[in-house]
């Protein structure tokens, strides 16, 4: 199994994304890998780790001024050891995040909302890919 880091999604990652329906929550898996310094347009020189910090902290911030009922990081924290299985070592994560959204609609808006466009600077600066993965909380067993 192969993975491939990326920094948008494709369109048609998007409209099976909003294809979920709008009564449940959806969980947002973030793989993500940095760069090793940022790329700022005037020329910051700090590590994409600093400049992904700097998303995170504004995120979170604009999550609680949006005030959506059930939006929430649920936890984030430095992707350590791979314990099960393969993955070459150049894309191996540096972090995970997990983010709570009442729904797909909702998750879509708030990336693409003006207050979002203000702070992804500082993700695009800092990141070099992730994986993002939609989850939902049915439960597995």
């Amino acid at each position: 199994m192969s993975s491939l880091n990326a920094i948008d999604p494709a369109p048609e990652q998007i409209k099976a994304f909003l294809s979920q329906p709008d009564d449940a929550p959806v969980f947002m898996l973030n793989l993500l890998k940095f760069k090793d310094r940022a790329t700022y347009n005037d020329g910051q020189d700090v590590s994409g780790k600093t400049a992904y910090g700097r998303y995170a902290k504004a995120f979170g911030e604009m999550l609680a001024e949006l005030n959506i009922d059930g939006a929430e990081t649920v936890f984030g924290g430095a992707a350590k050891h791979l314990l099960i299985g393969q993955v070459d070592q150049t894309q191996i994560w540096d972090a995970v995040a997990i983010v709570r959204y009442p729904n797909a609609k909702i998750m879509f808006d708030t990336v693409t909302s003006a207050a979002y466009r203000k702070i992804h600077y500082h993700r695009k600066a800092g990141l070099a890919g992730q994986l993002l993965i939609s989850c939902n909380d049915e439960g597995v067993f």
